[in-house]
């Protein structure tokens, strides 16, 4: 049962907290250039603190202003695409923001659920939650794995983990929420989100390499009564007022944002509001976003193509069901160059069309989408319910083998060669090298037969079962096959690695980030005969996707080979890919 926190009225001290002295502050980043900014208001502030041997950058809200708004705010290309830190925030404007919640490096998909104002934007079933009402109420709290939990009474929702703090004692049990990433597990920067007992709520980053345990105890120590952890590592950043406090390493796919000056009779999610109060706030809504849309007219007329973005995104947010908003967007974004958030515009306003039972319309602005960006996942999905709703069955059965297809594809970490390619730099880091200049490895260009792939410079060969098809390939680095009659692939990379390093770490640094749900690995053996030959096999399951992977490591180059299809065709599969797995071969 969830439960409301925030409604006791003690003093907010902690035990070994302090603030920190001048010298610390002008040392500290961003700090500043904020110093030359104007004194922040009382709802929102933002400070430096030294707590238990860690200095960490503290914004605290107060939650009992009924003009202050707590939300996750995501990437213009979200789902599937991210942004950098300062664009998102210069778009969106909050007043201060934090890194959300953690997001796969294969799928730039999070891993826990998302909503904002009211609407459940993303499901991820992962982790524990900071979820938030219309009138500032807030729940934090660990939620089972899997669960599919009602989100109704709430405006905001960020699922994360794990859950550091509940009730003032230390809670943590991560690997019961299932979280195993050794990024998540081990010493990292670390970002935070807490409620202490006079109901401010913190949001807390620090780029020093803390544990979850010590992250705890930071919380603890700042006051914070319940508390979680947020994604971290080179994903940490805080941004306040402008200025980017902690800037981080990637882009990133979701953040949680505070505002001080949201009207109240804009807010949605409160448990007290009747039906017909929130269909006065959609009113309310509507006619705020056709304002903002004509605002948006002259900036457009202007040229001022990142103010006319910035106002469109408004306007679709403030009324999710106008499709010609959501279109006006894509077509300013093409004009900025942005393919991708253009293509995720132009998919949701074909959800829009679809909800209304316009599937024509739908259909054309999928395919829109789709032109834009082939891995679009709103339009890869949305082509074949449009296809429905026109009573077209064959062509939807089709699109969905089709979208079944991309998503294997999308799930297997060696097919992303920048994964690959980040995974080579760090292993030569690890082992204090010098990568060589053609990463992310050799190109494994053989002869392609009908069923079988020779690479006579490397010295490997891959073979089929019958019924299998070489694919043609839009990643040279990479070789890749599938079933003729269904959803199975097989995907097959080499990659330089440096020889001092053994196969054991190579295959950790390959699943970091990746947030498989479940992951076995068979011990690391030797090749029969070959001395210089290492192999291991591991399994790993998400989202309904089944996957077998051999690593095997040779001659200071590593093989991955993918085979994946999902759940339901696991058993099929079984006699194939222990072929596929057999016949890759060296010589």
């Amino acid at each position: 049962m969830l439960r409301f926190r925030g409604v006791r009225r003690e003093p907010e001290r902690g035990p070994a907290r302090r603030r920190l002295g001048p010298a610390w502050l002008l040392a500290a980043s961003g700090l500043l250039a904020l110093m030359a900014s104007p004194a922040p208001a009382a709802n929102v502030g933002y400070r430096v603190e030294f707590v238990n041997g860690f200095g960490c950058h503290v914004v605290q809200v107060n939650l009992g202003s009924p003009t202050v708004k707590v939300t996750p705010i995501v990437s213009l290309r979200f789902p599937g695409g991210a942004e950098p830190m300062m664009r998102m925030c210069e778009r969106e404007r909050p007043v201060a923001a934090i890194t959300g919640t953690f997001f796969s490096k294969t799928t730039l998909l999070p891993v826990g659920d998302l909503v904002i104002d009211g609407r459940l934007v993303y499901f991820g079933g992962m982790g524990s939650a900071i979820a938030i009402t219309g009138d500032n109420r807030v729940v934090i709290e660990r939620l089972p794995y899997g669960r599919t939990q009602d989100w109704s009474p709430f405006e905001s929702v960020m699922a994360c983990g794990p859950l550091l703090l509940e009730t003032g004692m230390v809670a943590l049990a991560p690997r019961h929420e299932r979280f195993r990433d050794a990024h998540v597990l081990g010493r990292a920067s670390r970002t935070a989100v807490g409620l202490t007992a006079a109901n401010k709520l913190l949001m807390v980053v620090t780029r020093e390499q803390v544990s979850l345990w010590e992250l705890a105890g930071i919380m603890k120590g700042l006051g914070c009564i319940d508390a979680i952890n947020l994604d971290g590592g080179s994903s940490t950043g805080m941004y306040y007022r402008g200025s980017a406090i902690v800037s981080p390493g990637r882009s990133l796919v979701n953040m949680l944002a505070v505002y001080s000056d949201v009207p109240p009779e804009t807010r949605i999610g409160s448990p007290s509001a009747l039906s017909r109060d929130r269909e006065a706030i959609y009113r309310y809504r509507a006619r705020e976003a056709y304002e903002v849309y004509m605002r948006a007219q002259t900036p457009l007329a202007q040229g001022d193509l990142d103010e006319a973005i910035r106002l469109l995104q408004q306007a679709t947010t403030l009324d999710h069901l106008n499709a010609s908003y959501q279109v006006r967007l894509a077509e300013t974004l093409l004009r900025r160059g942005d393919s991708e958030a253009a293509s995720v515009a132009f998919a949701h306003a074909g959800e829009i069309l679809l909800s209304k039972g316009r599937g024509e319309e739908a259909l054309e602005r999928f395919r829109t989408a789709l032109a834009h960006d082939r891995n679009n996942p709103l339009a890869q999905r949305g082509v074949p319910a449009a296809y429905r709703c026109l009573g077209m069955e064959l062509q939807a059965q089709q699109a969905e083998y089709d979208l079944l297809l991309a998503d294997l594809k999308l799930n297997v970490v060696a097919a992303h060669p920048e994964l690959m390619t980040q995974m080579a730099q760090a292993a030569y880091e690890l082992a204090g090298e010098a990568p060589p200049q053609s990463l992310p490895g050799p190109a494994p260009a053989g002869a392609m037969g009908e069923s079988a792939w020779v690479d006579g410079k490397l010295g490997a060969r891959l073979a089929l079962p019958l019924s299998w098809e070489f694919v043609e390939r839009d990643d040279p680095s990479a070789v890749q096959a599938r079933h003729r009659f269904q959803p199975m692939l097989a995907h097959l990379r080499a990659v330089y690695v440096p020889r001092s390093l053994g196969l054991e770490r190579l295959v950790g640094l390959y699943w970091e980030g990746s947030f498989q749900r479940d992951l076995y690995q068979t011990p690391v053996v030797r090749g029969a005969g070959l001395e210089a030959t290492w192999t291991t096999e591991a399994i790993s399951r998400t989202d309904g996707i089944y996957c077998e992977t051999v690593f095997t490591l040779r001659d200071g180059v590593l093989w991955v080979l993918s085979m994946t299809t999902t759940d339901a065709h696991r058993t099929d599969a079984v006699t194939d890919f222990g072929f596929i797995a057999r016949e890759l071969t060296f010589f």
